[in-house]
Formats: C-alpha cells, sequence, structure tokens
C-alpha cells in the first residue's frame, strides 16, 4: 500500500508478547503462556517486518501479555483482565489489587501514547495546509486456526467498521493486494471477528471521527506453527 502525501500511517501491535511482571507471574500456568490465550502468536514478527518495510509515522507495541491486560478491550470491558487476576482476587485480594492498579495504569499510558500522537497529527500545522491528514491506522493481530472445537475458515481477516467509507475502501485496497501477491490465500472481511467490536480502533473512531481510518488485520495461525 502506498501511502498518500496526504495520510499518516500508524502501526499497533496489542497482543505482542507473553510477557508477565513478577508480581503476577506466579498466578498463571507456565503452558498457558506458550498458547494464544496469552498472546497473538506470530503476529509481532508480521508487525516488525511491517514496521521496517512501510516505515509508519507511529507504531508501538505491548510489552506485556493480555492476560494482564488486554490493551484491546476498554478498560471497563469485563475481557479486559483475565481469570487469573480474578481467581487471585477471591485468594489474595490486595496483592490483586495492587496488580490491577499497576495494570490499569500500564493501559492508560499505552493508550494515552496512541491518542496523544494522533491528536497531534490531526492538527492543523500551517494556515497554509491545502488539506486536513488523515490518519491510517493498522493494528496487527493473529487468531488461533480452532477455537472450542470450531475451525476458523479464512487465512487472513480485515476488519473494519462497514458504515465508514473510507475504511471499506481501504480494506479492499488491503484485500487486493493481498490477493494480487498471494492468489490462493483466503481473505475475508469482519472475521473471524467483526470490526466493530469493542477494541482500539473502536475506541478511536468514536474520538477522532472520520480522519481517522482504523483497520485491524487478523492473520491465522497455522502460519507459524511449527
Amino acid at each position: 500500500m502506498n501511502k498518500r502525501s496526504d495520510s499518516i500511517l500508524i502501526l499497533t501491535c496489542e497482543h505482542a508478547c507473553n510477557r508477565l511482571p513478577a508480581a503476577f507471574k506466579k498466578a498463571v500456568p507456565a503452558e498457558i503462556l506458550k498458547t494464544h490465550r496469552a498472546y497473538d502468536i506470530g503476529a509481532y514478527t508480521v508487525f516488525r517486518k511491517l514496521v521496517r518495510f512501510a516505515k509508519p509515522e507511529f507504531s508501538c507495541e505491548g510489552n506485556f501479555s493480555r492476560l494482564f491486560v488486554d490493551l484491546n478491550r476498554t478498560i471497563t470491558n469485563k475481557s479486559a483482565f483475565s481469570d487469573y487476576l480474578r481467581e487471585l482476587e477471591t485468594r489474595t485480594p490486595a496483592t490483586a489489587a495492587k496488580i490491577k492498579e499497576s495494570a490499569t495504569n500500564y493501559w492508560t499510558e499505552y493508550r494515552a501514547a496512541i491518542e496523544k500522537f494522533v491528536d497531534s497529527a490531526l492538527k492543523p500545522k500551517t494556515r497554509a495546509a491545502k488539506s486536513a491528514p488523515t490518519i491510517v491506522h493498522l493494528g496487527i493481530h493473529s487468531f488461533t486456526p480452532v477455537l472450542n472445537g470450531k475451525t476458523r475458515n479464512t487465512d487472513i481477516g480485515i476488519l473494519y467498521d462497514p458504515s465508514r467509507p473510507a475504511e471499506c475502501a481501504l480494506a479492499q485496497v488491503i484485500k487486493g493486494e493481498i490477493k494480487r501477491l498471494y492468489p490462493a490465500m483466503k481473505v475475508r472481511f469482519n472475521y473471524p471477528y467483526k470490526g466493530t467490536s469493542d477494541g482500539l480502533t473502536t475506541t478511536l473512531r468514536k474520538k477522532f471521527g472520520p480522519r481517522y481510518v482504523g483497520i485491524e488485520i487478523e492473520i491465522n495461525q497455522k502460519f507459524f506453527q511449527r
């Protein structure tokens, strides 16, 4: 995808790794940290390659597992915190409260850094500017091939809001480029998740309006399995 002169590209990878803070590490079984429940397997590899290739004006990735806090959920969403933290709350409430406070602060800092960049980038730099820039945000994710015994029937999912024309157009461009380079690749829109579900892109759409264009790329983890 070629970057237009009036667009600003940002790349993020919310579920980049499976690390946990030391205070929370014992609460999660080591074998779980190796699975898709802890992070988006393979997503960080793709993200780093895209950063090197596309050279976005802003990029960031999560430094902790989504079992600590899910950066792609609003903090008030029940699923922002894992069952492991809720289990810890029943055993040692004081410890759990400190961990939750730390997780909330981390989530807030991550979101604030992105919103600060977008807000600054969308402000007119000079009165002579011919057109206001548009933020193009690609969030890089991956999904497990089988969930709850059901096989996910796609190779790459492109998630967007169908009610937003700019996102519809960009989703078509991305699909077209993938199919041009890899004709056999199965690409589906808003699968295996809906692009309008609670997430970073939905929050940024509400906050910044039509000058923000947010797309999530979901890659089947079968490509990263040995």
